[in-house]
């Protein structure tokens, strides 16, 4: 994003035209009404500010390399009145070298006169851009002027609009880590046309234009993710923000739809569960990978972001008959961070009351919260982290696109609290209990616990209703 510095004319100069050459003086003589008027305000104010100059001094944020080469950026004047010569005076960092040139793939010439004068022969003219450091002041000056060789006594003057300047190049130490570029003073000539004797100055100070960055390194969250290494560490390019908290890790994501579980001890830990997000190019870690569960252990301390960084949770919703429109063929990415709804039946989600539907397993050792699950109680919103149960290539693995995917999962709740407790819905009674559950194979067998295959599992429950699922183990 570019930031803007706005220059506003402070004194008034008279303009003599003697043959082709153009003298200025200060004019500083005015009539005791006038300067009253300027006293008090209004009336004269507006007198002598309708030729004013405004200019606005713009320069896009930098990224440097320490270490590296000079990084380039253009600099540009918005105005609104013809100025002849600009001077800009910053402030030196430490660590950061600058430069100031006419850009190589810019035409710089111009034809004048370009302030309509028909008197003046028109003659090509060049915008020249000089630098040099004042270490009394501590400052780096640029002028940005016309090549006066080339104007035989005439000054010339660039018209209203928007005007490259110069290219500034940047360099930084190989320790520099960031710094804002700092305007101490900004003074520019300017003559209007429609009052032909007058030109003025003006001026600006103690503004802040653009920020010098250092630019992240390291690995895109979505390759690492995608081809990540087991027992290599990796720096994580991108800004990241921090979706669930659990007792010795977290979960980030990009934003982009990539998740990946950071453990972390110590004061690294504690730092990350205080925060909400983690500067790009700061998160350092090793990958390791538990049925295709990836972790990245930090083996360095990361840095806040203060950008927040932009994520979306996703809702789902275990029936599969979803009127409220969230997701509901339950297919999340490992270490997501989302937002389940369906019933509590003996340490499962399931769709519907009646405790068929789709079914995960959660488990409840990451919660923070004491909240009592209750049998039969609809929950929403519930906050909470996806494990894969097994390796994408296990032969007991569901296909994701597959009915029966949910198999493949576990949640972990981070959080449940009485708000995600859905009030006015059917809960189970005592007379709605489960008196046995048994597993019967393709073959026909029969038994109290599941075969390995497909399985039909026969729920009976002591008002004597009878529910059968499906299920592959």
């Amino acid at each position: 994003m570019e930031n803007i510095c706005r220059v506003k004319n402070i004194i008034y100069l008279c303009r003599l035209k003697i043959k082709k050459q153009i003298i200025y003086k200060p004019f500083f003589i005015m009539k005791k009404t006038i300067l009253k008027s300027l006293l008090l305000g209004a009336a004269a104010l507006t007198a002598l500010t309708a030729s004013a100059a405004t200019v606005e001094i713009e320069i896009a944020d930098i990224e440097v390399q320490p270490g590296g080469s000079f990084a380039l950026a253009n600099v540009y004047a918005n105005h609104d009145n013809y100025f002849s010569a600009i001077e800009l005076h910053f402030a030196l960092i430490d660590g950061i070298s600058f430069m100031a040139a006419a850009p190589k793939d810019e035409d710089m010439t111009q034809p004048w006169p370009m302030g309509g004068i028909p008197e003046i022969e028109e003659v090509p003219i060049k915008w020249s851009p000089s630098y040099n450091t004042d270490n009394v002041n501590n400052e780096f000056k640029i002028v940005c002027k016309f090549d006066e060789n080339n104007l035989d006594g005439v000054v010339a003057y660039f018209p209203p609009g928007r005007t490259l300047l110069c290219r500034l190049a940047v360099k930084a130490a190989a320790d520099f880590t960031g710094a804002t570029l700092h305007l101490n003073y900004c003074k520019t000539d300017y003559s209007d046309p429609g009052a032909p004797t007058f030109v003025g100055i003006a001026e600006c100070s103690n503004v802040d234009v653009c920020n010098i960055t250092v630019p992240a390194t390291g690995t895109p969250l979505a390759e690492i993710v995608a081809s990540g290494v087991d027992n290599t560490e990796y720096t994580v390019a991108d800004a990241l923000h921090i979706a669930a908290k659990a007792p010795n890790c977290v979960f980030v994501t990009d934003g982009q739809g990539n998740w990946m579980k950071v453990a972390a001890e110590g004061d690294i830990l504690n730092n990350l569960l205080a925060w909400d997000d983690i500067k790009a190019g700061t998160l350092i870690g090793t990958l390791s990978e538990a049925n295709c569960n990836q972790t990245l252990t930090v083996t360095k301390a990361a840095t806040e972001a203060t950008t927040p960084v932009t994520a979306e949770i996703t809702a789902w919703n275990l029936a599969q008959d979803d009127p409220a429109g969230a997701q509901y063929h339950f297919a999340p990415k490992t270490n997501e961070v989302i937002k389940l709804e369906g019933y509590w039946f003996n340490g499962e989600f399931r769709g519907y009351s009646n405790n068929t539907g789709q079914s995960v397993t959660a488990d409840m050792s990451w919660c923070t919260s004491n909240t009592a699950m209750v049998d039969g109680q609809l929950y929403k919103d519930v906050v909470s982290v996806v494990q894969l149960k097994a390796p994408w290539d296990d032969a007991t693995k569901v296909a994701a696109d597959d009915d029966l995917a949910f198999q493949n999962y576990k949640v972990y709740p981070i959080t449940v609290e009485d708000n995600n407790v859905v009030t006015g819905v059917e809960t189970l009674n005592g007379d709605k209990s489960i008196v046995s559950v048994q597993y019967v194979n393709v073959a026909g067998q029969v038994a109290n616990t599941p075969f390995n295959g497909v399985n039909m599992v026969v729920t009976r429950y002591a008002d004597g209703s009878t529910v059968t699922t499906k299920v592959i183990k």
